[in-house]
């Protein structure tokens, strides 16, 4: 096989990739949204932060949420309990985009949608575009996200 043959390859499996993850991402939303709606703010904040909880990264191995208040405040972490409490609003990406920001405006005024800002990956200490759907539900900014592959 020649090297365009691989590269088209190479493409198209990245693009999959990239599809199953935006298709992951928006399954584990829409569950979560709907369990939001479905229950009390603390019950649905305690199953995001709870390591046993159905939206923390102890329980799913892969995807987690993180709940923010309007004002950028981290209400829930599915991964990180020790960022609850902090305002992040302030929080820019490696190219200076203040991410968090965008979350909330994209939450407030549209209900929701993807928002990509450039973070270092954690698994593969590379800088990598991430790709975070968020919901606007019951004043709370809720967001879930995939770096891209």
């Amino acid at each position: 096989m020649n090297w365009k043959k691989h590269l088209f390859l190479a493409a198209v499996i990245g693009t999959t990739l990239v599809a199953q993850d935006t298709k992951e991402v928006e399954t584990f939303m829409k569950e979560a949204v709907t369990f939001a709606k479905a229950n009390p703010k603390e019950a649905f904040l305690n199953e995001v932060t709870r390591p046993t909880g159905r939206f923390n990264v102890q329980k799913t191995k892969r995807l987690y949420l993180t709940v923010y208040d309007e004002a950028g405040i981290v209400l829930a972490h599915g991964k990180k309990t020790q960022e609850i409490g902090v305002n992040q609003l302030e929080a820019k990406d490696k190219n200076g985009k203040s991410y968090i920001k965008d979350r909330i405006d994209l939450a407030k005024k549209k209900g929701g949608g993807w928002t990509e800002e450039t973070k270092l990956n954690p698994k593969t200490m590379q800088v990598q575009v991430k790709r975070s759907l968020v919901s606007f539900q019951g004043g709370m900014v809720i967001c879930c996200g995939v770096y891209e592959q």
